[in-house]
């Protein structure tokens, strides 16, 4: 991009004519944010600014110009290699644009070969020299343990998560695995060498970097080594003395830095990501054990238990920011919004104090918390782009494009993360779910059908089981995932889903104690948050299934539960608007937005639906279709499982515009591969075939309700929907 913009200096470089030099496979739409990024990190590399701009101005809506000072500079060809012309020319992109200028053209025909020639020298010293080569770069390393030979209790167990953090500030270096090697070594410091070469060589993994810490007369001896896995031959090793023990963690820095250069990271790389380990974590010894206690519980997949060590953790040192991030993590996987957003909070006002790729992993999840998706996209893509190794950049960009319902690209990212990591469990689990929202159910087969112990063994990845399970409509295999789910402490989310797979069916019964079941499991393990959203989700579907009275008592008694939360009054309003209870609604989603503005599905995906709903119990669909237009980005976001797409249809329904109805209903069933439990199948199905039957086409409707019929067959005999079904079914015999 720059190359370009210095080719006409002062001059307009349109969109258009960036678009198709630099991302000519890619459409309009993609090109122009992949160019809005692109000025972005180049601004940043410049020291530019997009508001006072001093270099590279933008044009809105047409493109950039460089609006600096340009001098021409004259460079003699490198004797060294003089078979190499500076000036050679290079042909125009294409027949309208010129070549790029004499300088430019031999810099870039230039830099390639002054790179081998640096790798090569590199390489012929290292074997001159007997050393060992450094292995590749995307060669999966894992940080083993800090031994304390020292005999201070202080110094057991709070040296090896500082290795970690400071191993993983390097973008160049695959080090992704901590979570499989921890589960094998499960106790980094007191594992022996052998057990950690085995641990890493049973992961696939190259390379293995461990410490130890003695005591010495004059102090301590930090030493730090570098093994290969498939053979036990040492890489590297190095040692540092230290006079005190506050001065330990600034010798793992140091010899963490040398490690990294060891490995194959650039010089510069090393120094432009290098923040010391007491400013990236704590100086505090003590805060760093709680936290470590806290990683060990964690990744053990204690998470309930690991909270009570991470807020020791920020008691010790309140600044630790990756102990707040930590906590917001673990919160989140609980279902505990409100206290998620609160920790992540904390972590983003310290991001200051951390690593580059602490802060993208600390911005990322504030953003997504704060429901600010654009800018939590953007970190988590940038993320992606800094740290091209790191599995966890991928997983998370990938669960991000599955909350916004784009399950192609979730996909592709997520299964760059296993390939990347190939034994993380955290990956499986959101592979499988992502075959599933895809619509690749023999995929999703595969894996629960071949589960490898550890990596798919967590209720989530049990949940997408159970959904594909449902799909081939084995009520065995149903049955056995509900009992193994038993006594599991997340055991609240397979019941949640069969309650639904219960509303699907028309079983109303059945659903209401699958979803008590579920709440006094909540409970039971402390996720009240979790079980105040499974009654609510329960609330807005008995609204849309014809018992408007019980959904607003429920919505009420979830509203006295968590009163503070803009989730929670959100969902609220939006069972109240469906039940018919039009001013508590505006109060509630008036409350919402001035509390939550920047929250984007917040605002235009729930609220415009629960103003939309509003609308539709006073008889104005046109003010609903208004409304709605607003949330059809995120018709099919996870947050709102197909309600937006409905309600429009309902709306269109409603003003007698049956063909756009239809349209609307099509939609909903053309994504029931991405949740086939929803009970929003079934009703789009039923409201499809009452608008073909209101514009006279009667075969169409016929086998709408044919198919309809068949999904409630075992439904209880006052559901609801199902006394429309057979009243618009006769209906449409007598005519």
């Amino acid at each position: 991009m720059l190359v370009s913009l210095l080719q006409t200096p002062s001059e307009l470089v349109s969109r258009e004519a960036l678009w198709k030099q630099l991302w000519p496979e890619k459409n309009a739409e993609d090109s122009d944010r992949s160019l809005r990024v692109a000025a972005t990190k180049l601004r940043q590399a410049l020291g530019d600014s997009s508001t006072a701009p001093r270099l590279i101005e933008t044009v809105p809506r047409r493109g950039y110009r460089f609006i600096g000072t340009v001098t021409p500079v004259s460079v003699p060809a490198p004797a060294s290699v003089p078979q190499i012309p500076l000036y050679a020319p290079v042909p125009p992109v294409s027949s309208h644009r010129k070549g790029f200028p004499p300088l430019i053209a031999g810099l870039l025909l230039l830099v390639p070969v002054l790179v081998l020639i640096s790798a090569g020298l590199i390489v012929y010293k290292m074997r001159q020299a007997g050393s060992a080569i450094p292995p590749s770069v995307s060669s999966l390393i894992v940080v083993g343990g800090v031994k304390n030979s020292t005999g201070q209790s202080d110094l057991d167990g709070v040296l090896a998560p500082a290795l970690q953090t400071k191993m993983e500030e390097s973008p160049y270096l695959n080090l992704g695995a901590e979570e499989s090697f921890r589960r094998l070594a499960r106790d980094a410091d007191a594992t022996s060498l052998p057990a950690e070469l085995k641990a890493c060589a049973d992961i696939h993994a190259s390379e293995v970097v461990g410490g130890e810490i003695l005591s010495t007369k004059s102090g301590y001896q930090f030493k730090l080594s570098a093994w290969r896995c498939p053979d036990g031959r040492l890489i590297a090793s190095q040692s540092l003395a230290v006079r005190a023990e506050p001065e330990i963690l600034a010798a793992l820095d140091s010899a963490a830095e040398q490690m990294r250069l060891t490995l194959g990271e650039p010089r510069a790389s090393v120094q432009k990501f290098s923040v010391p380990v007491s400013q990236a974590m704590t100086g505090s010894l003590g805060a760093l054990k709680a936290f470590t206690q806290g990683e060990r519980k964690h990744l053990a997949g204690m998470d309930s238990a690991s909270i009570e060590d991470y807020k020791l953790a920020v008691a010790l040192d309140p600044h630790f920011a990756l102990a707040y991030a930590r906590l917001g993590a673990v919160y989140t996987d609980l279902e505990e919004y409100t206290a998620s957003e609160q920790s992540y909070r904390n972590a983003f006002e310290l991001r200051d104090r951390t690593t580059e790729r602490q802060r993208f992993y600390i911005s990322s999840h504030y953003f997504t918390t704060t429901g600010e998706i654009a800018l939590a996209t953007n970190a988590l893509k940038l993320w992606r782009e800094m740290y091209p190794r790191d599995p966890i950049a991928a997983n998370n960009l990938g669960d991000m494009y599955d909350r916004l319902g784009d399950f192609a690209k979730a996909l592709e990212q997520i299964q760059a993360a296993v390939r990347l990591n190939p034994n993380w469990d955290y990956a499986y689990t959101n592979l499988v779910r992502a075959e599933l929202r895809t619509g690749n159910y023999a995929a999703v087969a595969r894996l629960c059908n071949s589960r490898i112990p550890g990596r798919t063994d967590s209720l989530s990845f049990r949940v997408a089981c159970f959904q594909n399970d449902f799909v081939h409509n084995d009520a065995n295999a149903m049955r056995a995932e509900l009992e193994k789910a038993k006594g599991d402490p997340a055991e609240s989310q397979i019941l949640a889903n069969a309650a639904w797979i219960s509303l699907y069916r028309g079983q109303m019964k059945e659903a209401n104690r699958l979803f008590n079941l579920a709440e006094e499991s909540a409970r039971r393990n402390n996720l009240n948050e979790f079980a105040t959203e499974i009654s609510l989700d329960q609330a807005g579907l008995e609204a849309d299934l014809d018992l408007p009275e019980v959904a607003r008592q429920r919505a009420r008694a979830s509203l006295q539960a968590f009163p503070n939360s803009p989730h929670v009054q959100a969902a609220a309003a939006l069972a109240l608007a469906r039940s018919g209870d039009e001013s508590e609604t505006r109060a509630l989603s008036a409350k919402v937005a001035a509390e939550a503005p920047a929250d984007t599905i917040l605002n235009d995906a729930v609220l415009s639906s629960t103003r939309a709903a509003a609308w539709m119990q006073l008889g104005n669909g046109a003010a609903a279709v208004r409304e709605l237009e607003r949330a059809r980005p995120y018709d099919f976001c996870s947050d709102m499982e197909y309600a937006p797409a409905y309600y429009r249809g309902l709306a269109y329904l409603q003003q007698k515009r049956w063909s756009e109805a239809i349209g609307e209903f099509k939609r909903v069933l053309a994504q029931r591969v991405s949740l086939p439990t929803s009970p929003y199948l079934p009703l789009s199905e039923l409201a499809m075939g009452r608008a073909w039957q209101l514009s006279g086409n009667s075969a169409e409707a016929a086998r709408a309700y044919e198919i309809v019929a068949e999904t409630w067959k075992s439904a209880d005999p006052e559901f609801g929907p199902l006394r429309r079904l057979n009243a618009y079914r006769r209906n449409l015999a007598i005519h």
